[in-house]
């Protein structure tokens, strides 16, 4: 999958006070509509956050990088085994050479990747299998009990999304397995109303399209009626786009609005094909926001 010829951003951040404060560059006027005979940047984010959040009944959360900052974590996970370091790094080989690919089942997705994961080690697809579920996982689970912890407010932000009373139902999605077991290890809680999705459920990886249109089905929604919260464009963002749901890109790290796209341009004149619409902004000014929708 590509992107499309144009990109619009809208970045979102908090200040003091609960006030969300907007910037749009390099964008249409018809982006974020601002009120009648009002300009300032406090009105032009709230009404941002209106259109973000409009008719949105249900959040698709990614996992890593998103629900919690998992800076330093390739190294961590290389240095809790370093003789895994190679079949580590050809994991990281064989998964990007997967993305975006969809198996329909997850039987015929494993069963492609230990063979892909098999050739680059000179192992057998059987070997790399009880490699990757028996220390590999079980690894990766540690590490993150061990040096991470969700993003503040998290968890009672899924609180409230888990209360019959929440307008916005939750949803995780997660191109890794042992997602039960990676939530619990941040303290992070789930119940049936709060769905998890990996591999293991549609035998696919982002952006795959399907995956995404059948958890909004799961919710009962339509896909204009979900919002993809994600820290990749690449993979959370473009198959928000395909499957014609939002995307707010969450800023992590040393990735910052001016880095997210690279190669982005101004429009000139007509568009190119369809546009792509993102939101951006650090996590403290995203949860004030969903606090603020669910009441």
């Amino acid at each position: 999958m590509k992107f499309p010829s144009s990109i619009r951003w809208i970045r979102l951040q908090a200040v003091s006070g609960g006030v969300i404060e907007g910037l749009t560059e390099d964008m249409p006027e018809q982006a974020v509509e601002e009120p009648s005979g009002k300009s300032s940047c406090g009105e032009t984010s709230n009404t941002a956050c209106i259109k973000m959040l409009r008719k949105i009944k249900g959040i698709i959360f990614d996992f890593d990088g998103t629900l919690f900052d998992n800076k330093l974590f390739g190294f961590r996970l290389v240095a809790a085994n370093p003789l895994d370091a190679i079949r580590i790094r050809n994991e990281r080989i064989v998964r990007n050479y997967f993305s975006g690919r969809d198996f329909l089942t997850a039987e015929n997705y494993y069963r492609a990747f230990f063979v892909g994961l098999g050739k680059i080690c000179l192992q057998t697809p059987e070997k790399m299998k009880s490699w990757y579920f028996n220390k590999y996982m079980p690894r990766m689970v540690r590490v993150i009990k061990k040096y991470y912890r969700a993003r503040p407010g998290l968890d009672l932000l899924l609180q409230r999304m888990d209360s019959p009373e929440s307008p916005i139902k939750a949803a995780i999605y997660s191109d890794y397995p042992f997602l039960k077991e990676r939530m619990e290890a941040v303290n992070l809680p789930y119940t049936e109303k709060i769905r998890l999705y990996s591999p293991e459920s549609y035998g696919a990886q982002k952006p795959a399209v399907r995956p995404f249109l059948q958890i909004a089905r799961d919710m009962f929604l339509s896909p204009e009626e979900v919002l993809v919260i994600g820290d990749r464009e690449d993979t959370d963002g473009l198959g928000a786009f395909h499957a014609g749901m939002r995307f707010f890109c969450l800023e992590t790290g040393n990735k910052r609005y001016h880095s997210l796209d690279p190669n982005r341009r101004k429009p000139e004149g007509e568009k190119l094909g369809p546009t792509l619409l993102m939101y951006a902004g650090a996590w403290d000014g995203l949860c004030s926001i969903l606090k603020n929708r669910i009441g």
